[in-house]
């Protein structure tokens, strides 16, 4: 039942994402930056890290996110995920610069100081905010990720992040 379920899930978010309509601007190259986490899941910690993203097309992006927690008593872990995700821009707009909703798939692979690794699809919805005049994106999201490993155990992640755009041009018109 369980896996009837992630599989619903899974494909309800790639069916749901072909239907957004495609974007009118994006920053250029690939971006670097960081992010503060936040996740439901038994290890209940609050993980930074290193988040990237690169743009496919106008509206598609993979982004990527390393993150750790370093506990003197509590139990150490890294995860490192990566997502491809649909933008859409035109469903709010804004003055300056652009904001896109964003849902997409992935997975994540989490390393457990002490135990047996782990493995997990995840499913992110977020906006993220383009500067018009930096190359400079601020993210929020919240992803349900279901574990591979242990099939009934489904968490939500959270994160709040920036990134900084290397190439030139932040945005534009891209109708």
């Amino acid at each position: 039942m369980t896996r009837i379920f992630s599989s619903a899930l899974v494909a309800l978010v790639v069916l749901g994402s072909l239907a957004l309509p495609t974007a009118r601007a994006q920053p250029e190259g690939i971006g670097v930056g960081a992010a503060l986490g936040v996740t439901n899941s038994v290890f209940n910690r609050d993980p930074v890290g290193l988040s990237g993203k690169g743009w496919i097309s106008g509206s598609q992006a993979v982004s990527g996110l390393t993150s750790f927690y370093l506990g003197s008593e509590d139990q150490s872990y890294w995860t490192l995920r990566s997502d491809y995700l649909f933008h859409n821009f035109n469903a709010v707009s804004v003055e300056k610069g652009f904001l896109a909703l964003y849902v997409g798939g992935g997975v994540q692979y989490t390393v457990l100081e002490g135990t047996s690794n782990q493995w997990a699809l995840r499913a992110p919805t977020g906006i993220t905010y383009i500067s018009d005049s930096a190359s400079l994106d601020i993210f929020v999201e919240v992803a349900p990720a279901l574990r591979l490993t242990d099939p009934e155990s489904l968490r939500f992640d959270g994160a709040i992040g920036f990134r900084y755009y290397f190439s030139a041009g932040s945005g534009g018109s891209r109708e």
